[in-house]
């Protein structure tokens, strides 16, 4: 009996909006007014080193431009523009022609498309540089760290997030920024700052017509209501005002959510994400490939954010470590997820970094703290100097050699010639193909990975003959031409599934019409 007040005061801590009580501090945040370190002035060396740190992460998330899907992105844009409508039937495959997709990102096209149009590749990869700059400035801004330890959280981020950013502005990194934004009203919410409830309907009403994370966005902000309900039946007092008004701001926040072009389509279209077995086959969805010095950067970063909730043992910390952990499992279970695990638990990286003292006096401290930044700074240029000198060159050689590994002098020769007839293409070339305006319908592209019409699944056909090398699926279309990567597995097979006499070159079937080093074009021979 003698602790119960000590557990009282701590849940009046957890539950911010009773009795008129401020929260403490959120997870990895800081309180809302700096404690007597924090106010003291800082200097205007500090102040440079700490915009240099900066300046460096956005050299290190500067890459040439080279998202796989930027082609059909465009093309769904300029159909906006010039027909002043969402483009929702597809008319870029053979396979699925006319099919319905909800295209839940169909906003970000418009913004793609704009700034390609007028800025090229250049713009798409500094807009994903600055996105990605600002999401690590908004998840650590209320540790109020120093310059160096800004430093030491930023290299967690850089690298770990890599997977994400390196591809320029995508809808993923938009995605990112959000949650970023979401976590700042999570914290304000906690504050008791009550503007953010009219707040978050506008941002996922946004969110939804952007990326289809808001989900996600839902799911963290559904944690915060109910673990506010949970402290209340602990404490066995009536809900407050406060917490019926951010349920109420959650609810609004869910039917905001359909004001879009497909209103409940793009919760059916979610719903096919989950569990579907294509998605394996795509990179992104693939677990997570670590080198053995990023996995151990990654395992690093693990058990410092157990350590942080370990050591603020908070009962605030509650929703956040229910958050961390799923979106960790969700991180080792698929590579685009670890970026969406760091963002979310940057803050207590920031807590941990933030509490790391040196002992030494101060001049010398000052002077081996500004040498280390300045060198860090300096290493980051170093390694990114040949990106960075094809960034300011980007062209659709550049996008080829960073992105999808495709031929430009093939695509220049199928601009003049389009294929003529129904044709097999390489899936990771489909956008590709779709943004320089070839003319001819695809097999497959990017946006086809959950497609299905009257039980035919354009990508299980494609793994079918692709991946697991199904001759007998690939005859079955007759195709008039292929055009896969010159050293495919796929197309020795190919070859040899003729069986051509022994010592005889060359095929009965196909005409070799281009190839390089990179892509093999081929159409099929007439008859005599």
């Amino acid at each position: 009996m003698a602790s119960r007040p000590a557990e009282r005061q701590a849940l009046e801590s957890a539950s911010p909006a009773r009795k008129g009580t401020r929260a403490g501090p959120p997870a990895g945040g800081a309180e809302p007014r700096a404690a007597a370190g924090d106010r003291q002035a800082v200097s205007p060396l500090e102040r440079v080193l700490l915009a240099l740190v900066y300046a460096g992460l956005f050299v290190y998330l500067i890459y040439p431009y080279s998202d796989f899907d930027w082609g059909w992105h465009y093309r769904y844009g300029e159909y906006f523009f010039t027909h002043g409508r969402v483009l929702r039937h597809d008319p870029f495959s053979w396979t699925m022609p006319g099919y319905e997709w909800v295209n839940h990102s169909w906003l970000y096209d418009l913004v793609l498309y704009v700034l390609y149009t007028r800025t090229g590749f250049i713009g798409l990869s500094v807009a994903g540089a600055l996105a990605g700059l600002l999401t690590f400035h908004l998840a650590i801004r209320r540790a109020r760290l120093a310059y160096w330890q800004v430093a030491i959280v930023a290299v967690f981020f850089a690298e770990l997030t890599k997977d994400i950013m390196l591809q320029g502005i995508r809808t993923q990194v938009v995605g990112l920024l959000l949650l970023a934004v979401l976590g700042e009203l999570l914290i304000r919410q906690r504050e008791g700052q009550n503007w953010v409830y009219w707040v978050l309907p506008g941002l996922f009403c946004l969110w939804a017509n952007l990326h289809g994370s808001f989900l996600l966005g839902l799911v963290i902000t559904g944690t915060f209501l109910g673990w506010d309900l949970v402290v209340a039946q602990i404490e066995g007092v009536p809900l407050p005002r406060r917490w019926f008004l951010f349920a109420g701001s959650l609810l609004v926040s869910v039917v905001a959510t359909l004001v879009n072009p497909f209103t409940y389509g793009i919760y059916l279209e979610a719903r096919k994400h989950f569990a579907n077995p294509h998605l394996t086959y795509v990179v992104e969805w693939m677990p997570p490939n670590f080198s053995e010095l990023v996995g151990m950067l990654f395992l690093t970063y693990t058990l410092v954010v157990a350590f942080g909730f370990v050591s603020r043992r908070k009962l605030a910390d509650v929703p956040y470590l229910v958050v961390a952990v799923a979106t960790f499992y969700m991180a080792a279970t698929a590579r685009r997820h670890v970026a969406v695990f760091v963002v979310l638990t940057l803050p207590i990286i920031a807590a941990v970094v933030k509490e790391l003292r040196f002992k030494a006096r101060s001049v010398a401290r000052t002077s081996v703290l500004a040498a280390a930044t300045v060198a860090l700074v300096v290493l980051v240029g170093y390694v990114k100097r040949d990106e960075v000198r094809d960034f300011t060159r980007s062209s659709m050689y550049t996008y080829c050699a960073y992105g999808p590994n495709c031929s430009e002098p093939l695509t220049q020769k199928l601009l003049r010639e389009p294929p003529v007839g129904r044709g097999f293409n390489f899936y990771d070339w489909g956008g590709f193909l779709i943004g320089r305006g070839v003319k001819t319908q695809l097999f497959i592209d990017g946006r086809m990975h959950l497609w299905e019409r009257s039980d035919y699944q354009p990508m299980a056909d494609y793994r079918a003959i692709y991946v697991d090398n199904d001759m007998a699926a690939f005859k079955r279309h007759n195709f008039d031409w292929f055009l896969v990567p010159r050293t495919s597995p796929f197309l020795k097979d190919l070859i040899a599934d003729e069986k051509l006499p022994p010592g005889e070159v060359g095929s009965r079937i196909w005409i070799v019409a281009y190839q390089d080093d990179k892509a093999l074009y081929a159409v099929r021979k007439k008859p005599n």
